[in-house]
Protein backbone atom coordinates (compact mmCIF):
# COMPACT_ATOMS: atom_id res chain seq x y z
CA UNK A 1 0.00 0.00 0.00
CA UNK A 2 1.58 3.43 -0.68
CA UNK A 3 2.60 5.96 2.16
CA UNK A 4 -0.07 8.01 3.40
CA UNK A 5 -2.91 6.18 1.58
CA UNK A 6 -5.32 4.68 4.00
CA UNK A 7 -7.88 2.11 3.47
CA UNK A 8 -11.61 2.57 3.39
CA UNK A 9 -13.22 1.97 6.62
CA UNK A 10 -14.96 -1.63 7.24
CA UNK A 11 -17.73 0.19 9.65
CA UNK A 12 -18.47 2.88 6.26
CA UNK A 13 -18.48 -0.35 3.64
CA UNK A 14 -20.36 -2.35 6.08
CA UNK A 15 -23.01 0.61 6.52
CA UNK A 16 -22.96 0.64 2.13
CA UNK A 17 -23.65 -2.76 1.73
CA UNK A 18 -26.47 -2.91 4.11
CA UNK A 19 -28.12 0.50 2.58
CA UNK A 20 -27.84 -1.45 -1.10
CA UNK A 21 -29.31 -4.68 0.78
CA UNK A 22 -32.59 -2.55 2.05
CA UNK A 23 -32.86 -1.06 -1.08
CA UNK A 24 -33.24 -4.35 -3.30
CA UNK A 25 -35.18 -6.53 -0.56
CA UNK A 26 -37.19 -3.37 -0.51
CA UNK A 27 -37.40 -3.79 -4.47
CA UNK A 28 -38.33 -7.43 -4.37
CA UNK A 29 -41.12 -6.93 -1.52
CA UNK A 30 -42.37 -4.43 -3.89
CA UNK A 31 -42.69 -6.32 -6.65
CA UNK A 32 -43.80 -9.60 -5.07
CA UNK A 33 -46.59 -7.11 -3.42
CA UNK A 34 -47.22 -6.01 -6.83
CA UNK A 35 -48.22 -9.50 -8.26
CA UNK A 36 -49.83 -10.45 -5.12
CA UNK A 37 -52.15 -7.92 -5.84
CA UNK A 38 -53.01 -8.42 -9.58
CA UNK A 39 -53.35 -11.96 -8.60
CA UNK A 40 -56.42 -11.21 -6.11
CA UNK A 41 -58.27 -8.47 -7.79
CA UNK A 42 -57.91 -10.25 -11.04
CA UNK A 43 -56.37 -7.85 -13.41
CA UNK A 44 -53.24 -6.78 -14.66
CA UNK A 45 -53.33 -2.98 -14.73
CA UNK A 46 -52.85 -2.86 -11.03
CA UNK A 47 -49.78 -5.17 -10.69
CA UNK A 48 -48.30 -3.10 -13.85
CA UNK A 49 -49.27 0.44 -11.58
CA UNK A 50 -47.57 -1.25 -8.56
CA UNK A 51 -44.63 -2.04 -10.57
CA UNK A 52 -44.82 1.61 -12.25
CA UNK A 53 -45.03 3.47 -9.23
CA UNK A 54 -42.52 0.83 -7.39
CA UNK A 55 -39.81 2.48 -10.32
CA UNK A 56 -40.53 6.06 -10.18
CA UNK A 57 -40.52 5.89 -6.34
CA UNK A 58 -37.04 4.30 -6.37
CA UNK A 59 -35.52 6.14 -8.81
CA UNK A 60 -36.84 9.55 -6.81
CA UNK A 61 -35.23 8.15 -3.70
CA UNK A 62 -32.03 7.73 -6.13
CA UNK A 63 -32.00 11.24 -7.38
CA UNK A 64 -32.80 12.71 -4.08
CA UNK A 65 -30.34 11.04 -2.77
CA UNK A 66 -27.46 12.20 -5.63
CA UNK A 67 -28.81 15.72 -4.98
CA UNK A 68 -29.06 15.94 -1.35
CA UNK A 69 -25.17 15.07 -1.51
Amino acid sequence: MEKGVTPPRPDSRRVANLRTAAILASIAVVFFGGIVAAQYTGGTTVGIAVLGFAIIGFLAVAIGRSVRK
